[in-house]
């Protein structure tokens, strides 16, 4: 019997599938807020200040991936 350590969750297969998963999430959100900002006829600054937190946090996850996958960070 051969003794494998544990990597962690995010490794191999289960890193790719988060990568692409918030790659696509962010790219929809930051869609999504263009499109509110520019078409939506009752905005506010809450609800702006929202997008923009929500959306920071998904691109900002989704760069942390990429630079797990690269091996920038370990």
């Amino acid at each position: 019997m051969v003794f494998a350590a544990y990597k962690g969750m995010l490794f191999g297969g289960w890193l790719t599938f988060l990568l692409v998963l918030f790659i696509i999430l962010a790219l929809a959100g930051i869609a999504w807020f263009i499109l509110y900002i520019e078409m939506s006829q009752r905005k506010n600054w809450k609800m702006v200040t929202l997008f923009i937190v929500l959306n920071s946090l998904i691109v900002a996850f989704a760069l942390q991936l990429i630079l797990l996958k690269s091996n920038v960070i370990f």
